[in-house]
């Protein structure tokens, strides 16, 4: 904890609730809980001249066409995803928000894109996001990625190992997977994490392993103990922290997840304790096979780091028939299958905790 951090939490009269490490098996007694940087900026006000913030965008200044050149790259199906809604969070000092949508069979949403020079090693990012009362399912959300070279523009690597580069999405799926029989959640459904990586595992075996099939690599699934269900029509302060291995042959990489500012998990050496099987980490501390986290080996090559942005709101057409095929089976579920949006403001990026919003917590 920082000199800054000890004096908010004095003149603050907060408690930095730090849970035991006894129960404990998710790692979260390891992260830090409620205020973060955050709390010296109400509103967010001015926190982009914070000394640990590397990027932020609260979407107040300029119009949808500028965001390409504070970003970098933009996909904005003919002008038609990207608007400006006077929808924003609480406590917000702002009063705009940027809000996406997509159209079945006109477009699968829309993103913005923006690449660092040359990165970090590690990196906490925070937004605040809303889904809206009548959102179906998803595909892919906002995610940190790292390369050599980034382009500067996004490139796809869905069925194959990422042998050279990593991606970490936290995104909303439809099935938890920590045990067997699996739940399935209402749309848009609960938080997970989705990564590619040179370590990562593959679908077509139970050891992880391809076959020789075509496709042997999709993006691994890693959950909280506990499935944290998406809220439509709320606006929610979703951050996830994610560390580099120190050297080629390390696994000390880490990642974790908070939500409103309560951690919800830690994947790092020795947290949380589960297993593998085929592409997805089952957090389940009570397994008999259950052993502790390894670590990510996030890179082979110390040039990879932590040097993309992605804000994504992609709807694929299998998400919109997913939709339709809910809507079908539960015909009193508020469900849109023919639109689904989403909002975003106050993304911040830094390099170290961030927390929701003062006096939002």
């Amino acid at each position: 904890m920082t000199w800054r951090r000890v004096c908010l939490v004095g003149i603050a009269g907060l408690t930095m609730t730090v849970a035991s490490a006894v129960g404990q098996p998710d790692g979260t007694h390891r992260l830090p809980w409620g205020p973060g940087l955050a709390a010296w900026y109400a509103g967010d006000a001015g926190i982009e001249n914070d000394p640990s913030v590397v990027f932020a965008d609260n979407f107040e200044s300029g119009g949808i066409d500028d965001l390409e050149s504070r970003w970098g790259y933009m996909s904005n199906s003919q002008g038609s995803v990207m608007s400006f809604s006077d929808d924003v969070p609480e406590g917000s000092a702002g009063s705009r928000s940027l809000q996406m949508t997509a159209t079945r069979g006109e477009n699968s949403g829309g993103e913005l894109y923006k690449t660092f020079d040359p990165g970090w090693d590690k990196i906490y990012l925070r937004f605040y996001t809303k889904f809206a009362e009548d959102h179906g399912n998803h595909h892919h959300f906002v995610a940190l990625r790292g390369f050599d070279d980034p382009l500067p523009y996004p490139t796809g690597g869905a069925g194959q190992l990422a042998e050279d580069y990593f991606s970490v999405t936290i995104e909303p799926t439809t099935v938890e997977k920590n045990a067997y029989p699996t739940t399935t959640y209402p749309p848009p459904s609960i938080w997970q994490f989705y990564a590619y990586w040179p370590e990562m595992r593959s679908w077509q075996t139970v050891e992880g392993e391809p076959d020789g099939r075509p496709d042997p690599y999709f993006g691994n699934q890693l959950f909280p103990r506990e499935a944290a269900v998406v809220p439509r029509d709320a606006w929610v302060a979703v951050e996830f922290m994610l560390k580099m291995n120190s050297w080629p042959r390390a696994h000390n990489g880490e990642l974790a997840m908070w939500i409103n500012g309560e951690p919800l998990v830690s994947f790092a050496p020795g947290t949380p304790h589960g297993y593998w099987i085929r592409d997805h980490f089952r957090n389940d501390p009570y397994h008999p096979d259950a052993r502790p986290f390894r670590g990510f080996r996030w890179r082979t090559d110390m040039n990879v780091m932590i040097n993309v942005l992605r804000l994504q709101h992609y709807v694929s057409s299998s998400a919109f028939n997913s939709t339709q095929n809910y809507a079908d089976n539960n015909p009193d579920y508020l469900i849109n299958t023919e639109e689904a949006t989403v909002w975003f403001d106050n993304v911040v990026m830094a390099t170290e905790y961030i927390g929701p919003m003062a006096g939002t917590y």
